[in-house]
């Protein structure tokens, strides 16, 4: 069985993502792969954009892809943010960049990301990265 016929045996129906990455390319891609793991995605072009529609609607999310690199509000500010917020409901936030050094993915994880994925992937590395962000819970 792959990592990606694994989850969808695991993913709970109606499980929901936001896609943070101001490349429409990469949210495409992404999008593809999650929808086919039967992910609904909701997507946001920079951190602020993101952390809005967090405010409004974090109940309606069950995990958080983000780009580091972004205009308004990075990935690691975003990261920050939500972390101090209030309203903040732990959902996981996995961070989905080009940015692989060391100290980029320390960094991410000292902000409280859950998980990271460097960017090119494959779709088997996402599916296994989600269902272990998602037996966190």
């Amino acid at each position: 069985m792959t990592p990606s016929d694994h989850l969808r045996s695991i993913l709970p129906d109606g499980a929901r993502a936001l896609i943070v990455d101001d490349s429409a390319a990469t949210r495409r891609i992404l999008r593809s792969h999650l929808e086919s793991l039967g992910v609904q995605v909701a997507e946001a072009a920079d951190g602020g954009e993101a952390y809005r529609k967090l405010e409004e609607k974090i109940a309606e999310t069950d995990l958080i892809f983000s780009d580091i690199s972004m205009p308004v509000l990075d990935g690691f500010e975003l990261c920050e943010r939500l972390r101090d917020a209030s309203w903040y409901d732990g959902t996981p936030i996995v961070m989905v960049s080009t940015q692989s050094d060391a100290a980029s993915v320390i960094r991410a994880f000292k902000l409280g990301a859950d998980d990271y994925i460097p960017k090119p992937f494959e779709k088997d590395l996402l599916a296994q990265v989600i269902g272990r962000v998602l037996s966190h819970d």
